[in-house]
């Protein structure tokens, strides 16, 4: 019993090995993104934060202790 299961395990490597030689390679290049159709599309959102030696404006707080 114990020479079967290790034939069976052999073949499986074998087989797995066999399978992972002949997939396809992953291109090197990822996809482009998709193109937008504007301008204003495409700017970056720009979040302005304050600086930490800065103190926050007194409403900016009062929506977050709802």
């Amino acid at each position: 019993m114990f020479d079967l299961r290790m034939v069976a395990i052999a073949a499986s490597f074998i087989l797995a090995s066999i399978a992972v030689a002949a997939a396809e390679r992953a291109p090197d290049q990822p996809a482009p993104a998709p193109r937008t159709e504007s301008s204003d599309e495409a700017r970056p959102i720009r979040v302005v934060l304050p600086a930490p030696w800065e103190a926050a404006a007194p409403g900016s707080t009062s929506q977050l202790r709802k």
